[in-house]
């Protein structure tokens, strides 16, 4: 669409991202209108400048969307109120998207990032499990999904048939077992991350919950994912290998330390932000990462002589701004998307028949948990993204009908992280896939399945067994 457009308005245009953000912030936190109206009108401009480079999954959930709203203005007599919110959370989706990617780009410039990564994939095998497990988790709260990038090439990059003894099954078993560390590792993140976008969904749908009282549980379910793993991984291990892999030194831990004091800084200057302007989580994401990527960017363009690097890291923004706000479309259509499905079908749900809909089904507590865990990963199988699904339930069910809010909102996080690793078709098993050039099908339902088959009903037990504790 901009190969037409006049060179100053096309300019003007790469602004409208920037804008919503910043109108997003002016509502949120100021309670400005006028921030609000200037974010639904930016966002809008970017949605249509970006229509003709989106995917067909994004494309196919806008016009799901646009058909909805079509619905709300036939059923409802007053219906602008209810497109507005929609239209609100939409923008509030594309800030958060944003404010992560901005903290994405500082971390891919990063030789901190980089060295850290080295460090990680050089570990000896016994410890690279744990080690790239949860450093994929961690850096995952940085980075997100450029983490299986990241991690994934410099797999690739180390696991030379040279650095295998020139052989090629040691070669492959490594590739194995390192591609399934970092893919675990990565589906930690809904459950430990409270800068995530699983996070964001369950507390904009649930309000009644806060990372706080979540964490308690949310934190152990994760623990057990780990040990799981771990100890597949463990079990596996090909032992007649063993003594035909070359031995090395193993790297300095340094690096990886410094990483980990960086992201603990930056996920504490959020709960600082979230306690001091007594802002939800959510919303304080959207005020600390942007000044955490850009700060952090300037440190980085400050070695290259003299000054603060802030005009230099600004400069590199502004210069780029297309593509790195360009590059998120994908993101923003599919989750500011679904939230706004979830806020323009929740007005059209009957409440009492809902309530009697899941009294008739005989779920309630644990069992409801278990069984929205379930229908989400079975959703996953055929395609249906979990942000679409874990969306959709967590706002019909978000006041806890039928089950602790608790409960269901750790269940959905537990299905959002089993859809991660069970799936052909979501986003982290098609990055790997391309990666190592292997069947998305093969990793998920081949190389994953046992653990798969292991884990749910261990999560399931652990479900029914927290409900007891609530």
């Amino acid at each position: 669409m901009q190969a037409w457009l006049p060179r100053r308005l096309s300019k003007a245009l790469n602004t409208t991202l920037p804008l919503c953000m910043l109108g997003t912030l002016l509502f949120l936190v100021f309670d400005l209108q006028a921030g609000a109206w200037l974010a639904r009108i930016a966002l809008l401009l970017y949605l249509l400048v970006q229509w003709p480079r989106q995917t067909r999954m994004a494309k196919g959930i806008l016009l799901v969307v646009i058909a909805m709203a079509g619905v709300v203005v036939w059923r409802e007599t007053h219906p602008i109120p209810i497109l507005l919110q929609a239209l609100d959370r939409l923008c509030f989706f594309a800030t958060f998207v944003s404010s992560l990617g901005l903290l994405r780009v500082s971390a891919m410039r990063s030789r901190l990032v980089r060295e850290a990564g080295t460090t990680l994939i050089r570990q000896k095998p016994a410890l690279r499990y744990p080690t790239l497990s949860l450093g994929t988790a961690l850096f995952g709260v940085i980075i997100n999904i450029g983490v299986l990038n990241l991690f994934g090439a410099m797999v690739l990059r180390s696991n030379t048939l040279k650095a295998a003894g020139g052989h090629d099954d040691i070669q492959a078993a490594r590739e194995r077992r390192m591609m399934l560390s970092i893919l675990r590792g990565f589906a930690l993140a809904p459950l430990v991350s409270p800068l995530g976008i699983t996070m964001a969904v369950i507390l904009a749908n649930m309000p009644s919950l806060t990372w706080a009282t979540l964490a308690p549980v949310a934190l152990p379910t994760a623990g057990l994912f780990f040990l799981l793993g771990w100890w597949l991984d463990w079990q596996l291990r090909p032992g007649h290998l063993a003594s035909r892999v070359p031995h090395t030194a193993p790297p300095s831990l340094t690096p990886l330390w410094q990483f980990t004091l960086l992201a603990l800084a930056i996920t504490l200057g959020v709960f600082a932000v979230s306690i001091a302007a007594e802002l939800r989580l959510p919303v304080a994401v959207l005020v600390a990462c942007p000044f955490s990527a850009i700060l952090w960017m300037a440190l980085q363009r400050q070695r290259l002589g003299g000054g603060t690097g802030l005009p230099r890291a600004l400069t590199l923004l502004g210069r780029h701004s297309r593509l790195i706000f360009g590059a998120n479309r994908g993101e923003i259509a599919v989750l500011g998307g679904s939230a706004c499905l979830g806020a323009l079908i929740t007005p059209l749900i009957d409440p009492q028949m809902l309530h009697e809909m899941l009294l008739a089904t005989h779920l309630q507590g644990a069992a409801m948990a278990v069984a929205a865990m379930l229908l989400v990963v079975a959703l996953a199988q055929i395609g249906l993204n979990p942000i679409v699904s874990v969306t959709l339930l967590a706002s019909l069910l978000g006041d806890g009908v039928g089950a602790d809010p608790r409960l269901l909102a750790v269940g959905l996080m537990c299905a959002w992280s089993l859809s991660m690793i069970s799936s052909p078709f979501t986003a982290s098993m098609l990055v790997l896939s391309q990666l190592i050039d292997r069947s998305p099908y093969r990793i998920a339902w081949r190389w994953n399945g046992l653990f798969f088959v292991l884990v749910v009903p261990m999560l399931a037990l652990w479900l029914i067994l927290v409900a007891k504790i609530l």
